[in-house]
């Protein structure tokens, strides 16, 4: 049996708080819509045993001030 500490499992990056981008590869968000990082989630399930490390943030719309939550492999900053 492996032996590790806990980590994130899908070890993405995920953006600070505050930065500002958009959600791109998801044909559910129009990809010029912009949003920031607004917070992280305690845990990543709703059973805190089963969660293997906070990959997923909090995102505001700055369009329609939408808050949605997505996997930070599908944030990309802007520059």
């Amino acid at each position: 049996m492996l032996q590790c500490e806990r980590q994130n499992f899908h070890h993405s990056k995920l953006p600070p708080p505050g930065a500002i981008g958009r959600i791109v590869g998801l044909s559910t968000v129009h990809s010029r819509r912009q949003c920031i990082v607004i917070a992280y989630p305690l845990c990543d399930s709703a059973d805190y045993r089963y969660s293997i490390g906070i990959h997923t943030m909090f995102v505001r719309f700055l369009d329609n001030g939408e808050i949605a939550r997505f996997s930070g492999i599908w944030f990309e900053a802007l520059q």
